[in-house]
């Protein structure tokens, strides 16, 4: 009696076993190749975050170009303006004109934030290519109109003091001044003082509509 149970013990034993193979037999394989499927993943994530790293490094590197190309354009451009104004100055004091001895041009008068006060900058030239110094002083005068009556007004006025003038074909003369209270300006005069010359005037309209 005891060996049929012991048969079956054995029997349900290695059916157990077969069972317990069948099924190391069907995860393991699938557990295994699940693992390489997420290690591969893992791996694809990782490539994809360095090229996403690479390619923002790149596009920042590019922005950085494109800033310092940008900067770099618009110095040379303004040294482009600058130069074109230089030469056209140049030009227009290294010219002969028609025995003109010396000429007022107009490089900049502008107001300022402060009521009345305006910056000017000026360039007295010798057009005549005879390079002869010019020495002496200038003293600005402002012509203009208050309550409807014509005025000139002097240095004292304006809040100016004379320039010293010693140069051979220009002098840019710049500084601030200020109109009274209720003048309106029409033109700027420029009295020249020099050595061994007569006393002579120079003028130029002054180029601010709204100029009180």
């Amino acid at each position: 009696m005891h060996q049929p149970f012991g048969r079956r013990v054995m029997v349900v034993s290695l059916v157990i076993n077969l069972l317990l193979l069948a099924v190391a037999g069907y995860f393991v394989p699938r557990y295994q190749q699940q693992s390489r499927q997420l290690e591969q993943h893992r791996l694809q994530a990782e490539r994809h975050r360095q090229e996403l790293l690479a390619l923002r490094v790149d596009l920042q590197t590019l922005l950085s170009a494109e800033s310092s190309q940008l900067a770099q354009l618009a110095r040379q451009s303004q040294q482009l303006t600058e130069q074109a104004q230089q030469l056209a100055l140049y030009r227009q004091v290294l010219a002969p004109d028609g025995g003109v001895e010396l000429l007022l041009a107009q490089e900049d008068i502008t107001r300022l934030a402060e009521p009345g006060l305006f910056a000017y900058r000026l360039v007295l030239l010798q057009p005549t290519n005879t390079g002869n110094r010019v020495t002496g002083q200038a003293r600005l005068k402002i012509r203009a109109l208050r309550q409807g009556q014509p005025v000139v007004l002097n240095e004292e006025a304006l809040g100016v003091a004379p320039v010293t003038l010693d140069f051979r074909h220009f002098q840019v003369l710049t500084g601030q001044l200020r109109l009274p209270v209720g003048s309106l300006a029409q033109t700027l005069e420029l009295q020249l003082e020099l050595d061994r010359r007569p006393v002579r005037t120079l003028s130029l309209n002054w180029p601010t509509p709204d100029n009180t």
